[in-house]
């Protein structure tokens, strides 16, 4: 279990993601959660900085970042 650093917003919905870093096992991961709280998509970074984490996050909460996890992948990115 790890540690909350910060919390980002969509600006697209009411849903929000949480940054969150394992100290134990030295990576980061995001939690994304729909407005009444219900998580529904987990992201794990190992070997990746925590800035790199911060930008999949603030990414995803401009809408260039699509969750894709029945395609297996972590994510597309949309600009344009």
């Amino acid at each position: 279990m790890g540690k909350k650093l910060s919390t980002y917003w969509s600006d697209n919905s009411k849903d929000y993601c949480e940054i969150h870093f394992d100290y134990k096992e030295e990576y980061a991961y995001i939690k994304y959660f729909t407005e009444d709280g219900m998580k529904y998509f987990e992201e794990t970074f190992p070997e990746k900085s925590l800035s790199y984490v911060e930008d999949a996050a603030e990414n995803w909460a401009l809408g260039y970042k699509d969750l894709s996890p029945e395609h297996h992948t972590q994510y597309t990115l949309k600009f344009g």
